[in-house]
């Protein structure tokens, strides 16, 4: 696979250390706005034996110089830039694997959805717990009653996001689109959402910033449309850690999860706490090649229009004081 990468932060030079070691994979070009960014990328690059990797500070320069010689692109960039860059390599001829959150509204969902329907390329959102084979079994598992009838999810998710980023864009509103639930919390809606299949029915939200630009702190409460009852909770403000956990009661065993598929345990009457683990990294860029290579796409622009739609319906209620009813509905 020839692969370019736009955008060099941290979680992209992060997936470049792991990616530039595999046989498969030919990291031919990167774009960042940033000096220092390309430096740092393009060191790594030379650690792994390439030299010549192609440096751009203008992302669009680097579709129209290269994209007839691409596979794919990996896109990294703050959340407002997603939904242009997504949909101008797709039009580019290039299969996309997104970074998350896919967009910052319903609304740019529906141009990613188009966009990709029109190119006949793939999009693939790269959330790890979207991508996890643990989190994929785990919704098939439901699907088929394995753990009998779902009745509640109470899900949570910490960092210490609000001091870790502050001055960061990700505090930017205009670029964020949101704060904690809609960076690192992104994953838990995305996991929540993706494993349970079945779309909200209403949906109550309480938020606060603490003395910051965006949101810290958040509570989600609501009902989907199958019964099934869930509390989400995202904590932003806390001890130097960034942990998950979902637990899941069903009528016949207990399932705890965490947002990025990392691993699972499954608790049923009378046996001992079976727990299955998930290596991340790789695991993103072997899903993304068996999906081009034809594999179902676990992580479509159709489940980030659905994220797109929960965060849209949280902000809502929480700055309405309202329940929101059917928010996916009101998005399409």
């Amino acid at each position: 696979m020839k692969l370019a990468i736009i955008g060099t932060g941290t979680k992209a030079r992060q997936y470049l250390d792991t990616w530039a070691a595999r046989l498969d994979v030919d990291i031919v070009a990167f774009a960042d706005p940033s000096a220092e960014a390309r430096s740092l990328a393009a060191a790594i690059s030379a650690q792994h034996g390439m030299p010549d990797v192609a440096e751009f500070s203008v992302w669009e320069q680097l579709l129209a110089d290269l994209s007839a010689s691409l596979d794919a692109v990996y896109i990294s960039t703050p959340h407002a830039y997603h939904a242009e860059q997504a949909i101008a390599a797709l039009g580019a001829g290039c299969d996309v694997l997104l970074e998350k959150p896919m967009v910052m509204t319903t609304e740019e969902a529906h141009r990613v959805i188009d966009a990709e329907r029109s190119s006949g390329k793939t999009l693939v959102v790269a959330y790890q717990g979207g991508l996890s084979p643990l989190v994929q079994q785990l919704r098939a598992d439901i699907r088929s009653r394995e753990y009998g009838q779902l009745t509640s999810i109470n899900g949570a998710i910490w960092e210490d996001w609000s001091s870790s980023y502050r001055g960061h864009w990700k505090q930017q509103p205009n670029i964020s689109g949101g704060g904690f639930m809609f960076d690192t919390g992104a994953h838990l809606l995305n996991t929540v959402s993706l494993i349970c299949d079945t779309e909200i029915d209403r949906l109550a939200a309480f938020v606060d910033d603490r003395g910051h630009p965006v949101d810290s702190v958040s509570a989600v409460a609501g009902r989907l449309t199958d019964g099934t009852v869930f509390t989400l909770n995202g904590a932003g403000d806390t001890i130097p850690v960034c942990e998950s956990r979902i637990e899941l009661y069903f009528t016949q065993a207990i399932v705890r999860v965490c947002a990025w598929g990392r691993w699972i345990e499954i608790e049923r009457p009378g046996q001992a706490i079976r727990r299955l683990e998930q290596e991340s990294a790789n695991n993103l860029m072997d899903v993304f090649q068996q999906v081009l290579g034809g594999a179902e796409n676990p992580s479509t622009a159709e489940q980030g229009l659905r994220v797109a739609a929960f965060w849209d319906a949280i902000k809502l209620s929480a700055k309405s004081g309202r329940i929101v009813v059917k928010p996916l509905r009101a998005a399409s």
